[in-house]
């Protein structure tokens, strides 16, 4: 766990300075640079590149983390990097295909008074997909080296700066809003391309398979075959379940509805940055002691990692609902995004819950029962499209976030408890209990009437009180000796 704690916090400054970026954009520069439909064009632009592009990947990053173990054979890795190209390039030629072919069946899913600004967006698309995947696949393969921080950096700043100054452009009218949404997929293209240039100083990228070694170990390229192509279809539906509220928000309500929902989800997605440093470092360690089946590492490692993804997801989601009156106060036409609130605290809800169960999916997909993630995949998208189906009309974008809260239960309880079966370990440690009184302490606190002050002065007290009973139980209690010491390595 010490070497995940250290890259981590190596990538940490370029997660704040992103969400700093980000967390501006989305609470002020965008809502005051575009309309809420515009807005919401872009984020639907943005999530179709995210969703398509996996479908395209066909399970590629997972399979990186699981066999480079295996190639591992510097410099030139057996071969591996034939693979992870080849299989990429074939799924963007059949996404290719089929955006060619379907592009007005693909238009007349949204409302008619919706239609143009998807036809503005359309074009575009295939470029981002194309920047989406190459950008995902070589941050896997650059997390296998122990290297996060530059891709980080490309991802979290790089693009996020360009998104914000081309919207900035947008509204002083130097470009027009086609050129805003072309700048989108060019940040994604040029993040594709640092990728590719970081990687080749990191390892010789050789195209050249190596046929030779597959012959020698088949059971790796039987493995790969069965692995990649369950995976893809897991992983593809995973994404899938993230996104298809977004989707369905879009094509049943309007896209002004959208951009409501993307403020109070991406404020309420805020929550994860710290489990996603922590995952891109820990994947390959899991697949490590996957490979080795030495589950006493694995076990111990699963709970250190739920136990501090608990403790940090908890503190930031308090932080986040205590100051949420607050963020609309001061977001242009906030009144208007107001009505997305209660997504915060539902979707924040879900995230937390998602901190403690995080490592179980890397962990199933380096383990001999990896197919079980096909299962768990098509019951969470049955539960998603129904839920979404049946509560988005009664509820709006809340039921929307609550769909999402439901699925990702269903999701992850199914993959821990399969786990439990198979290998015998869980995330559960009595640490947590800890963690969970000070969540619904926090919970409390944040729910002090302070009118009286104001939303801004108000809310700071109930921060600064949050904060100090966090700190005061990690300095005091066992509840996480990781923080403590990453705390103090920081200061």
């Amino acid at each position: 766990m010490g070497i995940i704690i250290r890259q981590s916090l190596k990538a940490s400054l370029s997660n704040y300075i992103g969400v700093i970026i980000g967390f501006a954009s989305l609470i002020y520069f965008f809502p005051k640079f575009f309309t809420p439909s515009e807005l919401g064009a872009v984020r639907l632009l943005i999530e179709l590149g995210a969703i398509i592009g996996a479908f395209g990947l066909f399970g590629t990053t997972y399979s990186i983390n699981r066999f480079f173990p295996y190639f591992k054979n510097p410099p030139y890795h057996n071969g591996f990097f034939f693979w992870v190209f080849s299989i990429p390039l074939l799924g963007f030629a059949i996404i290719s295909f089929n955006y060619f072919f379907f592009e007005y069946d693909f238009i007349k899913l949204f409302k008619s008074k919706d239609a143009h600004l998807i036809e503005q967006i359309y074009p575009m698309l295939i470029f981002l997909i194309l920047g989406v995947m190459g950008q995902t696949v070589l941050e896997s393969a650059s997390a296998n080296h122990g290297r996060i921080a530059v891709p980080n950096f490309l991802r979290e700043i790089l693009i996020r700066a360009i998104l914000l100054a081309s919207a900035g452009l947008f509204y002083l009218r130097y470009i027009s809003f086609d050129m805003a949404c072309w700048f989108v997929a060019i940040a994604y293209l040029l993040a594709f391309l640092g990728n590719l240039l970081y990687l080749r100083t990191l390892t010789p990228i050789n195209l050249k398979p190596d046929f030779n070694f597959l012959k020698e170990n088949p059971s790796i390229k039987k493995d790969g075959i069965q692995f990649t192509a369950w995976l893809f279809i897991s992983s593809a539906a995973a994404l899938f379940i993230s996104k298809i509220d977004f989707i369905m928000i879009s094509t049943t309500k309007s896209l002004s509805d959208t951009a409501i929902y993307s403020i109070g989800f991406y404020i309420a997605v805020l929550i994860e940055i710290p489990k996603r440093n922590i995952s891109q470092i820990a994947t390959p360690i899991i697949a490590e002691h996957a490979k080795n089946k030495n589950l006493t590492a694995l076990s111990t490692l699963y709970k250190q990692m739920s136990n501090t993804q608990f403790l940090i997801g908890s503190l930031l989601f308090l932080l986040l609902w205590t100051n949420a009156d607050t963020l609309f106060d001061f977001m242009p036409n906030g009144e208007f995004y107001r009505s997305g609130k209660a997504v915060i605290f539902i979707i924040g809800s879900g995230k937390v819950l998602e901190m403690i169960f995080a490592p179980v999916s890397p962990i199933i997909n380096n383990s001999p029962f990896y197919f079980w993630n096909f299962i768990t995949a098509i019951i969470a998208i049955i539960s998603a499209v129904s839920l979404n189906y049946w509560l988005i009309p009664i509820y709006g974008i809340n039921g929307a976030a609550a769909a999402t809260l439901i699925t990702s239960f269903v999701m992850y309880g199914l993959s821990a408890l399969i786990v439990q079966i198979y290998w015998k370990i869980n995330p559960f440690h009595k640490t947590q209990l800890i963690s969970l009184a000070l969540l619904i302490m926090g919970i409390g606190i944040s729910t002090i009437p302070l009118d009286v002050l104001g939303n801004f002065w108000g809310n700071s007290l109930k921060t600064i009180a949050i904060i100090i009973l966090f700190i005061m139980a990690i300095y005091k209690t066992s509840v996480s000796p990781e923080v403590k010491n990453g705390l103090q390595n920081f200061v």
